[in-house]
């Protein structure tokens, strides 16, 4: 399930500069004219390292909500739409 995010400084949904780190295992397949190609890759260990705005460009006030958290009609969180509970 993919995160979403949202920058709670100037309400952007749509546009982050998000930084991760990643520790996979893949087959290397070389031709014998020495082109590489990467073939069966696999994520072993993965990070998020930061989530920077990309309209103000801060990242002190980026809030992480999981994928379904968000109400469709308005972003907000589904938890502070109206007629929640």
């Amino acid at each position: 399930m993919a995160n979403r995010y949202r920058c709670s400084a100037c309400g952007n949904l749509t546009r982050f500069d998000v930084t991760i780190s990643r520790r996979t295992r893949a087959y290397h397949h070389f031709t014998i004219g020495g082109e590489l190609r990467i073939e069966d890759e696999t994520v072993l260990d993965e990070r998020v390292d930061g989530v920077t705005c990309r309209w103000c460009g801060t990242g002190t006030s980026v809030e992480v909500f999981h994928e379904g958290a968000l109400d469709a009609a308005g972003g907000v969180p589904a938890s502070d739409a109206p007629g929640a509970t």
